[in-house]
């Protein structure tokens, strides 16, 4: 099975999460907090669950399901299935009629049977968010991965500074560029500029950014520095 990494917007999109242990808990108090539209389906809840139902967040059905149910009321119009109970058998079987309707499945105790893979989630830098998965293999390899990587990013200042300078860089130039093709030939050239690199490892976010509108054209401030100046390419 071939997986492609997404980022996606569930805000009022409809998940359904069968199961209302440890795991089914924690998937739908993060799908809620996403802003979707959570539908918790089980015989039993926990009690961060019935606490989060009284506020609003989502919504409870208390249901003792079995293989061979009719389970399609809980799946029609869902965008995602969260399959999180104790038994594997009705696991299965939850996962093969979402999929029959439509539905993406999160198998959440065999990714292999599933379309939808959760990875470890972090936000290192304002703006710059990962996500990690083993697609199964292993939940702890994942986590540390995730927060090995959180760590590296979240200390990298160079990097931090070029996320802030060529974020304010792109509003810029989608005010003023209205052609595509051209705002991503300017993207590329900015990058590729010494002085503008050499800014950017300083940690100036300011200067950086009035070199960048230089080298777009954008700009009629002399950018600092020379050519003996320039620092080596770009790690």
């Amino acid at each position: 099975m071939t997986y492609l990494p997404l980022f996606i917007d569930l805000s009022g999109k409809r998940v359904v999460v069968f199961g209302g242990g440890s795991v089914g808990t924690r998937r739908a108090l993060e799908f809620a907090r996403a802003g979707a539209k959570v539908t918790v389906v089980a015989d039993r809840f926990s009690q961060e669950l019935e606490v989060a139902a009284r506020g609003g967040a989502l919504e409870l059905i208390r249901a003792s399901l079995s293989p061979g149910d009719d389970v399609s009321r809980y799946l029609r119009g869902a965008l995602l299935a969260v399959i999180a109970t104790s038994d594997q058998a009705l696991n299965g079987y939850l996962a093969r009629r979402a999929r029959e309707l439509g539905v993406l499945v999160n198998n959440a105790t065999e990714a292999s049977e599933g379309d939808v893979v959760f990875p470890f989630r972090a936000e290192p830098l304002p703006g710059l968010h990962i996500a990690v998965t083993t697609l199964g293999a292993s939940g702890v390899a994942a986590r540390w991965a995730r927060d090995r990587a959180s760590k590296c990013l979240s200390s990298d200042n160079e990097l931090r500074t070029l996320l802030e300078a060529m974020s304010a860089f792109k509003r810029e130039l989608k005010a003023r560029v209205p052609d595509v093709r051209r705002r991503l030939e300017l993207y590329f050239k900015v990058e590729s500029d010494q002085v503008f690199r050499s800014l950017v490892a300083s940690g100036d976010v300011e200067a950086a950014l009035r070199r960048a509108l230089e080298v777009a054209g954008l700009s009629g401030a002399q950018g600092p520095g020379t050519d003996e100046s320039l620092p080596p390419s770009w790690p």
